[in-house]
């Protein structure tokens, strides 16, 4: 394959995977979230954060597909050895950013369900539940900024 095309590749990849852990993560939770906010209304706006978390991955995916974006002319313009070499970096940043979201999708899923469930029955857990939340996202923040690192030693 070319290295433009290996790199289209890793924006796919980054954009797409991303989006479907966000999409997953905001189908779940936000269903759980409506349910519980259908027994107990007044924890609606502590469970929305959840999908709001969710969302932040669709945009980390994009973030990164962005900064591919800006790498394809450097990328094309290289010599055949170079251009294959930051091919395949591309292509390692769009997985490692795909394949984080997707986990922190599937984390933040589970995690904001059961947190909403469980506010239903003690809205005062909040601050403890909320906690496996932040770190299923962390997930993905740790691959958006090794995706950047990825990125930036690319040319």
């Amino acid at each position: 394959m070319t290295p433009d095309i290996i790199s289209m590749m890793a924006v796919i990849l980054a954009s797409c995977f991303s989006s479907l852990g966000a999409i997953f993560a905001i189908i779940t939770a936000g269903t759980a979230m409506a349910g519980a906010g259908t027994e107990k209304p007044e924890i609606l706006t502590k469970a929305l954060i959840s999908v709001v978390l969710a969302e932040a991955i669709a945009i980390y995916g994009l973030l990164t597909s962005f900064m591919l974006i800006t790498k394809l002319p450097v990328i094309t313009n290289m010599p055949d050895v170079e251009a294959s070499t930051a091919a395949y970096k591309a292509l390692a940043a769009g997985v490692i950013m795909g394949v984080s979201g997707l986990a922190a999708g599937l984390g933040i899923a589970y995690a904001g369900s059961a947190m909403a469930g469980a506010m239903v029955e003690k809205p005062e857990t909040f601050s403890k539940n909320v906690v496996a939340v932040v770190l299923a996202e962390a997930i993905a923040i740790y691959g958006l900024l090794i995706s950047f690192m990825m990125i930036a030693g690319i040319g």
